[in-house]
C-alpha cells in the first residue's frame, strides 16, 4: 500500500464565540491524493473549522500543521502562501466587476494595479481545460448564483491552490454542473491535491470522497473510510442516534385552492423572457416543487409571487383575490401568511450586519404607531425564535455575520 503524505494536520483546535463553543479540541487529518468529506449537522462547526485554515478566524487553542510543518495562519493571504484555497458558500465577489476581474484581483501580480486584456484570455483556458461554461467579460451583478459559485471555484484554481477546500459547493449547481465540478476534483486528487469538501448530501459524501469526518456539537466523533461505510451509518454518527431514513408519503386530500398563476409572463433583468404564460394552482394540503436547472425562471417566479418582481402579463390570486402588483409589505397587511425563503438567503434574505433581534424587526419596524421603535417586542420575538429553532448563537444582540 502506498505511504500517505499529510497535507494538513489539526491537533486539539478550539473555537469560543461567546459563549459558544464552536469547536471543541478537534482533531483532523487530510491526505494529499484524496477527498476527505467534512459531515456534520448545520451548527456542528464545519465551516468554522474551515475558517481557521483558511485565515477568517484564529483559533483559540490547538496547532495547525501544513506539509509537516507547524504554521500559524493570521489572515487569508497567509493562507494563500501556503496554496490553501476556499470556496465559500456564501460567494466573496464584487458585484460591479466582470468575472475576470474578480479572478484576477484574488491573485499576486508583478504588474498590480495595471490591468491587461491577456487575464481574459487566461481565464478562458482555464475554463476550457476545466470544463467551465462563463462569459470572463460579463458583470458579476448580472449573473445567476450558480455562476457567481463557478467563478469562486475558477478564483481557487486560478491562484494554483493544491490544498483545496469547498463549503457546500454544490448547492447552487445542477446535475451537469456537479459532474463536472467533481471530475475536475477527482483529477485534482489524482494530480496529488487535498481536497477537503463540506455538504449534506450524503450521495455527494458517498460519490466523491475517499474519508469521511463527521462533526457532532463542535467535536470530532469520527472518522471512517468511505467504501466501508454507509448512508445509514454515517447518518447515525452525524445525529448521535439511529435515524430511520425511510420515507413514508401519506396520501393527502388536498383542499381549496390557495394559491393560483394564470398566464404569469415576466422579464428577467437584461430583458428577455423568464417566465412565459406559466399556470398551476397550489391547493391547501399539497407541496409544489418546481424542477428546471439553473436560470431558467425559478428566482423570478418566487420573486414574482412575493411582490418582488412586476409581471408584464397574466394574474396572481390568493384565495381568489388578485395579489399582482402589490408589494411584500401589501401582501402582508392583507392578512396573507406567505412567507419567502429567496435563494441567496445571506446576501437578499437578512441584513448580515444586524443581529437577530433587529433583523426580526425589519419586517414590522413601521406598524407601530408611536414614532419610536418597540425593541421591547422584537426582543421578545428573537429569543422565541431562538428557542423554538434552536439556533446557535451567543446572544440575541451578535451579528448575524461578524465584520
Amino acid at each position: 500500500m502506498k505511504e500517505k503524505t499529510t497535507a494538513i494536520e489539526l491537533r486539539g483546535i478550539t473555537k469560543v464565540f461567546g459563549t459558544v463553543l464552536a469547536n471543541d479540541s478537534i482533531d483532523l487529518i487530510a491526505y494529499k491524493g484524496e477527498i476527505l468529506a467534512l459531515l456534520g449537522e448545520n451548527g456542528s462547526g464545519k465551516t468554522t473549522l474551515m475558517n481557521m485554515l483558511s485565515g477568517i478566524y484564529k483559533p483559540d487553542g490547538g496547532e495547525i500543521f501544513v506539509n509537516g510543518q507547524s504554521v500559524i495562519i493570521n489572515s487569508p493571504e497567509d493562507s494563500k502562501r501556503l496554496k490553501i484555497g476556499m470556496v465559500y458558500q456564501h460567494y466573496k465577489l464584487v458585484e460591479s466587476f466582470t468575472a475576470a476581474d474578480n479572478i484576477w484581483i484574488s491573485a499576486a501580480h508583478e504588474n498590480y494595479p495595471l490591468l491587461t486584456g491577456e487575464r481574459y484570455e487566461k481565464i478562458r483556458t482555464i475554463c476550457d481545460s476545466f470544463g467551465f461554461e462563463i462569459d470572463p467579460k460579463k458583470i458579476v451583478g448580472d449573473m445567476a448564483v450558480s455562476e457567481k459559485q463557478t467563478v469562486e471555484i475558477l478564483k481557487v484554481l486560478y491562484n494554483g491552490a493544491d490544498i483545496l477546500i469547498l463549503d457546500e459547493p454544490t448547492a447552487v449547481l445542477t446535475l451537469q454542473e456537479t459532474k463536472k465540478l467533481f471530475a475536475i476534483l477527482r483529477k485534482m486528487r489524482d494530480a496529488g491535491c487535498a481536497i477537503i469538501i463540506i455538504t449534506h448530501k450524503l450521495n455527494e459524501v458517498m460519490d466523491i470522497s475517499d474519508r469521511v469526518t463527521i462533526l457532532r456539537k463542535g467535536k470530532s466523533v469520527a472518522t471512517v473510510e468511505t467504501s466501508a461505510t454507509t448512508a445509514k451509518e454515517l447518518t447515525d454518527l452525524m445525529m448521535g442516534h439511529a435515524i430511520n431514513l425511510s420515507i413514508e408519503h401519506p396520501e393527502v386530500t388536498p383542499g381549496e385552492i390557495l394559491l393560483e398563476l394564470d398566464g404569469v409572463t415576466v422579464k428577467g433583468e437584461e430583458g428577455t423572457l423568464a417566465l412565459d404564460n406559466v399556470s398551476f394552482e397550489l391547493k391547501s394540503g399539497e407541496i409544489l416543487g418546481v424542477a428546471g436547472v439553473s436560470g431558467c425562471g425559478q428566482k423570478e417566479l418566487c420573486d414574482a409571487i412575493a411582490g418582488l418582481q412586476a409581471l408584464e402579463n397574466g394574474k396572481i390570486l390568493f384565495k381568489g383575490e388578485s395579489i399582482e402588483g402589490k408589494s411584500p409589505r401589501d401582501i402582508i397587511h392583507r392578512g396573507i401568511s406567505m412567507s419567502f425563503i429567496p435563494e441567496d438567503r445571506l446576501g437578499m434574505g437578512l441584513a448580515a450586519s444586524l443581529d437577530i433581534t433587529n433583523n426580526m424587526m425589519l419586517k414590522n419596524y413601521r406598524d407601530g404607531h408611536s414614532p419610536l421603535v418597540n425593541r421591547r417586542k422584537a426582543i421578545k420575538e428573537a429569543r422565541h425564535v431562538v428557542r423554538e429553532l434552536g439556533i446557535i448563537t451567543p446572544s440575541i444582540s451578535t451579528p448575524v455575520r461578524p465584520p
